[in-house]
């Protein structure tokens, strides 16, 4: 896999069973496009070796901010959203020794699906010492919708990967206009392996719309349900276990020396807490254990970011 300048198709877009029988190709209003991206490391940057963007997706040149050991690329799409038949294939390729945080610059809102479903496909290689964050951003799926959602990563031996998926209720602070859990379908298929070998996998599929006892089951009764995959060095000290007003947070660590968090809770608070747990964690992968967290306390970066920790007012 490589930033191969050739024209992203339908065809590189894969089908899950459940979607079996939808025919995107044949959706007039569909639009494929996605990036083909390699990040390189120059001198104690990291920045942008080749690159193929397709429409309606677009990159913003890597951010190199002062005082920063990590670089921010942002992925834009120029539509309202994900359509009935979109399908956007992202490929990244981390060079040895490359330290980025890659994110979408705001939410990923699914829109209604009327003949078809809606796609985002990842594919993700980082070579030996390179360390990456990737934050797609939260997922708003709209009533009606159908999305399916797939990542491969693959991690040479000395690779550090972190990976944070939120996932909203969706449009569910519209008074009564509200939509909380009326999407049609969503099946998310992710699976990382280290040096050709599986280390982690998490599929699901969510049939909804979703009454309360389904809400309770899956999202613990609260609006917003998010994930974060941490593939290196361990932390001596993970924070621990919460079970606050505002979310939940559940550590499990894997029998391959890696950590899956999950939360539960207010969108806001879930939203903020994954975002400082990862950038963390990266800042000590690459500053030590007492390095401050990427990003989050910057004088070069306005707090106005999905990921920014919120301000609160006295």
């Amino acid at each position: 896999m490589g930033a191969r300048a050739t024209r992203i198709t339908r065809e590189e877009l894969l089908t899950p069973p459940e979607f079996q029988g939808l025919h995107p190709k044949e959706h007039q209003a569909a639009r494929v496009g996605g990036a083909r991206i390699e990040l390189v490391r120059c001198g104690v940057e990291t920045r942008l070796g080749a690159c193929y963007q397709q429409v309606p997706v677009r990159l913003m040149p890597p951010f190199v901010i002062d005082g920063e050991s990590a670089s921010l690329l942002y992925l834009i799409n120029l539509t309202a959203g994900l359509m009935d038949g979109d399908g956007h294939l992202i490929e990244i390729k981390a060079r040895a020794g490359t330290r980025a945080l890659v994110t979408g610059q705001s939410a990923t809102r699914v829109h209604p699906a009327l003949a078809s479903y809606a796609t985002q496909q990842w594919a993700v290689e980082a070579e030996d010492d390179a360390c990456l964050v990737v934050l797609p951003g939260p997922a708003i799926p709209f009533q009606g919708s159908r999305y399916y959602q797939r990542a491969r990563v693959e991690l040479a031996p000395s690779a550090r990967l972190i990976w944070g998926d939120i996932w909203f209720a969706g449009r569910y602070n519209r008074g009564a206009l509200s939509e909380r859990f009326q999407f049609e379908r969503i099946v998310q298929d992710f699976e990382a392996r280290r040096a050709g070998r599986l280390i982690y996998r998490d599929r699901f599929r969510w049939d909804g719309p979703w009454n309360s006892e389904e809400v309770d089951w899956y999202f613990g009764g609260t609006l917003a349900s998010a994930s974060l995959f941490i593939s290196g060095p361990t932390p001596e000290v993970l924070p621990e276990a919460e079970a606050g007003p505002a979310f939940r947070r559940s550590i499990f660590r894997l029998d391959t020396g890696d950590i899956c968090m999950r939360w539960s809770g207010n969108p806001t608070a879930v939203t903020a807490d994954l975002a400082v747990q990862a950038l963390r964690l990266a800042g000590a992968w690459t500053g030590g254990p007492e390095a401050a967290p990427w990003f989050l306390d910057s004088t070069g970066l306005a707090p106005n970011h999905w990921f920014s920790t919120p301000v609160v007012s006295e």
